[in-house]
């Protein structure tokens, strides 16, 4: 089935209710306009010969555009590729080179770069532009909303290509994950049964891809007031406006907004009382800004799902139970991301950077041992787009349609079949995990990163330089090494995920 079919059945329930709403604003599109629209906007791309099977490069800015644009995709059989610009220029124009759009779909300084690199655009044949085209070829947006005809969903099949969604490139380099009509199906149902998300719900999206998912599950969308660019600026007030004036039931955004917000509302005495879960994703949370969270939500609590672009939800813990595993993760034990997400079974495979050819050959390990975690399901993806090799480190094959992917993180399963997370497998010094030592440290020192530097285990501390901390970090006898760094460097996608790659050169060059 096209996932298309889901923002079709939501615009027959949902009707003249807003699909997404930009807070900022106040522009909104009903649930049946984003269908029609959408539907208008596939049989434009059809008429300017961007067909089934093409692959359309979308670089449109967050907002109702950009998700009418992927669900017009969607409709047409054509395939959207996203990939963030904010992992540099040369990261970015790699990736285009390797997916080789024939379309360009996005802002005039999208095409204005595609035409100063043309080398890395060797395929490309068509362009819409979501303004003014200063008179170059090819149709604006609305001339394809204003085309003659509305398109249904094309069939397709469950094994279909639907879209192909580049990692961030934090940890390694950026790859083109392809997400099939199936894999999106199954992550509309996994997110209603894992989280109860209901169609006619509220949502305030602060991470606004998640917007392509409210339209699917019936729910309205609300983009608050932030820069999808600089998420570390949003302002707490914004987001805060936003959940009353609209009485959001849902929120999701990345720590780096609640970091902030937690603390400016708490003086405030504020409260959300609407809210029944609010998400956050994209790096682990510390305990005690869950718990500042929790106490602004008197009917509501706090959600931190783990998973990935190849594979998401895996699993989901709520704060009620982060608190009750807080003294653990003090004691090393890492950081507990719960149960396994609605249709994802997992398991620890012994850690090792070789191929796996077959499930079969792999070695799992028990319960409580430390090892790569893999996982398969549905939701689980089974191919990077035109990297062979990729895809032969990342999945394990178990049938023709099935294979286990290595989440490249390392952790266990306990006896009462929770997940915990020890750290990123690349970012291990020698048996000691990211997750589990910065977990000792971060509540005393803030917000830490265990490095490693000519094989010795080091700890940099964000902020100012403090030898008497360093001293009593230094007296627990885990790490060889205390540095002080003023900003980490993070991720663009969340603003969240420490670089401690980039953190260990920097650390190497301090002598």
């Amino acid at each position: 089935m096209n996932v298309a079919h889901l923002l079709e059945l939501a615009a027959k329930e949902r009707g003249d209710a807003p699909a997404v709403v930009m807070a900022a604003t106040g522009e909104s599109i009903s649930f049946f306009d984003l269908h029609w629209q959408s539907g208008a906007m596939a049989k434009g791309l059809v008429m300017n010969s961007i067909t089934p099977g093409d692959r359309a490069l979308v670089m449109v800015r967050p907002g109702i555009q950009l998700i009418l644009v992927v669900w017009a995709c969607f409709k047409a059989g054509v395939i959207p590729v996203l990939i963030d610009p904010g992992m540099g220029a040369g990261n970015f124009l790699k990736c285009v080179g390797r997916i080789r759009p024939a379309a360009l779909i996005g802002i005039p300084e999208a095409h204005f770069l595609s035409y100063v690199t043309p080398w890395a655009w060797p395929n490309l044949q068509n362009r819409v532009y979501t303004t003014w085209k200063a008179g170059l070829f090819g149709p604006t947006i609305t001339e394809l909303i204003g085309s003659p005809g509305v398109d249904k969903p094309r069939t397709v099949l469950p094994e279909d290509t639907a879209a192909i969604l580049f990692t961030s490139g934090s940890t390694g380099p950026a790859k083109g994950v392809i997400y099939t009509h199936g894999n999106f199906s199954a992550q509309v149902v996994s997110l209603r049964e894992t989280y109860g998300y209901r169609s006619g719900q509220i949502d305030v999206a602060a991470f606004p891809p998640f917007s392509l998912f409210d339209a699917a599950l019936g729910m309205t969308s609300v983009i608050p007031d932030l820069d999808a660019a600089n998420m570390a600026a949003t302002r707490p007030e914004k987001i805060a406006e936003a959940i009353t004036r609209y009485g959001a039931h849902n929120v999701f955004g990345s720590p780096v907004i609640w970091r902030t917000f937690a603390p400016w509302a708490a003086a405030r005495g504020l409260t959300f009382p609407t809210v029944e879960r609010l998400m956050i994703a994209g790096a682990s949370v510390p305990p005690a800004l869950i718990a500042q969270l929790r106490s602004l939500l008197p009917n509501g609590d706090v959600g931190t799902p783990y998973g990935a672009t190849e594979a998401l939800p895996v699993a989901t813990v709520w704060g009620r139970d982060i608190e009750r595993h807080a003294p653990a993760s003090a004691n090393g034990a890492g950081t507990c991301v719960g149960k396994p997400a609605h249709g994802v079974e997992v398991r620890v495979l012994a850690i090792s950077d070789e191929p796996v050819a077959d499930e079969k050959v792999a070695t799992w390990l028990p319960h409580g041992t430390v090892g790569e975690l893999c996982v398969r399901g549905p939701v689980v993806t089974q191919l990077y787009a035109d990297d062979g090799d990729a895809t032969e480190r990342a999945k394990i094959p178990i049938d023709e349609d099935q294979v286990w992917h290595r989440m490249g993180d390392l952790g266990y399963q306990d006896t009462d079949g929770n997940l915990w997370l020890c750290g990123r497998k690349a970012e291990a010094v020698g048996e000691l995990y990211s997750d589990c030592i910065e977990g000792i440290f971060n509540p005393l020192c803030g917000r830490t990163a265990l490095v490693g530097v000519r094989g010795e285990a080091w700890l940099v501390i964000e902020g100012p330089a403090d030898p008497a901390l360093a001293k009593r970090v230094l007296d627990h006898g885990r790490v060889k090494r205390v540095l002080f760094h003023p900003s980490f460097p993070v991720d663009k996608r969340h603003a969240s995920k420490i670089h401690r790659r980039t953190l260990a050169e920097w650390a190497a060059k301090q002598g």
